[in-house]
Parts: C-alpha cells; structure tokens; sequence
C-alpha cells in the first residue's frame, strides 16, 4: 500500500517539523525529476514515482544518522501500513 500524494505531502511537511532542513526541499525535486522521468516511461507510473520520491529520505524526520534514516524510514512507512512505500527503502539499502 502506498500513501496518495496528499497524504505524502503531509507526511513530508509533518516530517520537516521535527527535523527541520534542506532535505525537505530535496525530497520535493527528487518527487518532481522522478515524476517526470517515468512520464517518460511507458511502464512506470508517474504518480507512484513522485510519491515514493518524495518519500524517499522520510526517515530524516527522526534526525540525521547518516544511513541510519533509510531503516528508520523503512521502520515508520511499515508502522503507518505502507508496506509498498517500506520495499523501497529495504531493496535500496542492499
């Protein structure tokens, strides 16, 4: 399961209030240059890409510990039930 794009939105903004920085930012061109490259794709879905773009550094909200924000990220996406947006961050990681 995956969280739609609202629901991602708010999860970034709420994520940038407890850790505050420029990986916010990052995280909304990530989402955009993703979307727009599987516009691209015949076989990628854009709005999946942008949501999981915007999501891909969500672990940050729990602070900076180099890598240690992917298994945190995997760790909050399971614990909300998005076990589809979790996969990404447990196969980028191997």
């Amino acid at each position: 399961m995956l969280p739609t794009r609202d629901e991602a939105e708010e999860l970034l903004r709420e994520a940038e209030k407890c850790n505050p920085g420029p990986w916010g930012n990052h995280s909304r061109v990530a989402a955009h240059c993703a979307e727009r490259i599987a516009m691209e794709c015949d076989d990628l879905d854009s709005d999946k890409a942008y949501i999981l773009g915007l999501l891909h550094d969500i672990g940050r909200k729990f602070g900076v510990r180099h890598m240690g924000h992917v298994s945190d990220g995997y760790t909050y996406m399971m614990s909300l039930g998005y076990d589809e947006a979790a996969q990404i961050w447990y196969i980028s990681s191997k």
